[in-house]
């Protein structure tokens, strides 16, 4: 009722979610991690499987790592510090791990 009234009096329309420099903001914190971490992994993941058919040299695999995965990762942190799981740092790890090493065991 007061959100009508509000759309009404201003003129504006009232959202559940805002994009803002790539990050969605929403007004409840729960979906700010489902919102933006768990759908920028699930891009990178999509990435890494289509960059793990290249014949890309270790090296090429960790800049691929460096140039592409971190920072879009590293701008998520920075700008929402809400991040306080440890499996979800576990699963990125062994997923990243399984890309450089190309679903081998490290020697």
């Amino acid at each position: 009722m007061e959100r009508e009234k509000f759309q009404n009096e201003t003129g504006l329309t009232v959202v559940k979610k805002v994009k803002y420099l790539g990050v969605y903001l929403t007004s409840k914190n729960l979906n700010l991690y489902k919102d933006n971490y768990e759908k920028c992994w699930s891009e990178i993941k999509k990435d890494l499987e289509i960059w793990s058919n290249l014949k890309l040299s270790m090296l090429g695999r960790i800049a691929v790592i460096k140039m592409n995965v971190l920072p879009r990762m590293l701008f998520l942190f920075q700008t929402l510090q809400i991040l306080d799981k440890i499996d979800c740092f576990k699963r990125w790890q062994k997923d990243i791990s399984k890309f450089v090493w190309q679903g081998k065991s490290p020697e």
